[in-house]
């Protein structure tokens, strides 16, 4: 009896220490092969202030398949070399993509050969858990040049007009020519590194893993997202409003209050994510019997039979 379970011990060791082996393999064939791809991203990452949040990418996809690692009880991984199909017409396509030339979408497919990965040795079972993870590494992919362009001058008019609105607000002598902002005597140009870029693509990126750490209802998570993009762009255009106020009344170097200014405007759009999510705590109530959100009454009447939040 104690042999056979041994030879039943050895039995399942056997296929966990050969798909164990195979990751490694595969691991080190897509950093070989995909070398020059994270080349680029590197030096992306390193000279491009907006893109500087790159380096956290890939550690905090780590960090989500932790967080979900207690989903991989009871799940067998057994490769099946049909699996594998995918992963090699990825492999082959590279030759296509070096012809080209194109690093972007070179660069673009490491998540989907990690994903491609992932098929190969689990099929959909594991699949399933790494996907919130494998989606969001295309955050350390920089936007493709063309697309980020043609953001370019709608992000700065935005922030124009915007800023100015709201120094028009608060009194403040401003006038607004083009991408310049004349506040009293004073000359500051709206340039590229203040259109937002930084601030929105940093922003949703930390949202996106808080929305997956964090356990909220599901309408919570998608509203929350949706309100990356306006929170960043009203963070900015107040930072913006900000440095051109101190600029004005403290006469210091506009590249000294950029910079203090790009690091709490971070801080205020944080703000602005707590506040909403306690808006939504007091707006809806969920009902745990149905799991279904219950909008709060604006009053209670005597004969409503309700005592309001919180009583019973």
């Amino acid at each position: 009896m104690d042999e056979q379970q041994l030879g039943a011990d050895r039995g399942g060791s056997g296929p966990a220490s050969l798909a164990l082996a195979m990751t490694a393999l595969l691991a080190a064939a897509i950093g070989w092969s995909f070398r020059s791809s994270f080349a680029v991203l590197i030096d992306r990452w390193t000279r491009d202030d907006n893109y500087t949040y790159g380096w956290l990418i890939i550690p905090i996809a780590v960090a989500i398949l932790w967080q979900r690692r207690d989903r991989l009880a009871g799940l067998n991984v057994r490769p099946s070399w049909f699996n594998f199909i995918p992963l090699a017409v990825l492999f082959a396509s590279r030759y296509w993509l070096y012809e080209r030339n194109d690093q972007w979408l070179e660069a673009a497919m490491i998540p989907v050969v990690v994903a491609a990965t992932v098929f190969a040795m689990g099929g959909w079972r594991l699949i399933k858990w790494t996907l919130p993870a494998v989606i969001y590494l295309f955050f350390m992919i920089p936007l493709p040049p063309r697309f980020n362009d043609l953001l370019a001058a709608p992000l700065q008019t935005l922030a124009t007009i915007g800023s100015v609105s709201v120094l028009q607000a608060i009194g403040q002598p401003v006038l607004a020519e083009g991408n310049v902002i004349w506040i009293g005597s004073q000359r500051l140009e709206v340039a590229e590194a203040c259109r937002g870029l930084s601030m929105l693509l940093a922003f949703v990126s930390l949202i996106t893993a808080m929305v997956i750490f964090v356990k909220r209802p599901i309408w919570e998570r998608i509203v929350l997202l949706a309100s990356t993009i306006p929170i960043a762009l009203i963070s900015n255009i107040i930072r913006i409003a900000v440095t051109a106020v101190l600029y004005r009344y403290f006469d210091r170097p506009v590249k000294s209050i950029h910079d203090w200014a790009g690091l709490a405007m971070m801080v205020l759009a944080l703000g602005f994510v707590a506040i909403e999510l306690k808006v939504m705590e007091w707006l809806v109530v969920e009902d745990r019997s149905s799991e279904t959100p219950t909008l709060l009454r604006a009053s209670y009447g005597p004969d409503s039979g309700h005592q309001g939040p919180g009583r019973s």
